[in-house]
């Protein structure tokens, strides 16, 4: 299998168009991220055809629901999604957050090889940075807990009339309840709940869309 023509081609069933710079960028990531993850554990995934499917077109979900502008990705981890926004929509000014600073030191490095500019990385707590940064367009996260916690996390960042974007597997609705609760005491409002199949698999991902009013 072409594995570059598999990211691309599912990018495009995405609606993301991927020129072959960006697909050399992203296998760049690829190999530092294999690379990085021998000595700092990054992902379980290490596989490239699981790192192109699980990882790269999974985080290229959230690329549609971009306008632009300010993006904080709150737990980004190894960069996911943050670092595969950021190679696709290079137009954004992006802030990565962790609280973990060996990913944090893996992120500078992984910025700086990729050639991103506008990339900032934020060694910390959500809870403690907030009071430093915010007023983001959007909020990214991935994987970071449930719904409620992963609500307090991200939406003070986002600004009035911004969007903060969580992505979650298929058993979201187990968490909304509690989550629709703290949702409201946020000033956020469920704007809607994208379900998709990542190309090529059957593989379901959910995208909770969220607008802070």
């Amino acid at each position: 299998m072409d594995l570059k023509n598999l990211l691309k081609n599912g990018a495009d069933m995405l609606g993301v168009a991927l020129d072959d710079a960006q697909i050399e960028t992203y296998w760049a990531y690829k190999d530092f991220l294999k690379q990085y993850n021998e000595k700092v554990n990054l992902t379980a995934i290490t596989d490239d055809e699981g790192i192109v499917i699980k990882h790269f077109l999974d985080c290229l979900t959230v690329v549609p629901h971009i306008g632009g502008g300010r993006v904080i990705d709150v737990g980004t981890g190894a960069g996911l999604p943050g670092l595969v926004v950021k190679i696709a929509r290079p137009d954004i000014d992006l802030t990565l957050l962790d609280a973990r600073a060996k990913k944090v030191k893996f992120l500078e490095e992984a910025a700086l090889l990729l050639n991103l500019e506008n990339v900032k990385c934020i060694h910390g707590r959500a809870e403690d940075v907030q009071k430093k940064v915010a007023a983001f367009d959007y909020a990214t996260t991935r994987a970071v807990g449930q719904m409620d916690a992963l609500l307090g996390w991200c939406l003070p960042f986002v600004k009035s009339g911004g969007t903060l974007i969580a992505m979650k597997g298929p058993n979201y609705k187990d968490e909304m309840e509690a989550g629709m609760a703290k949702m409201g005491k946020l000033r956020g409002k469920l704007a809607s709940v994208e379900t998709l199949t990542l190309p090529n698999t059957d593989i379901t991902r959910n995208l909770i869309i969220i607008h802070k009013n």
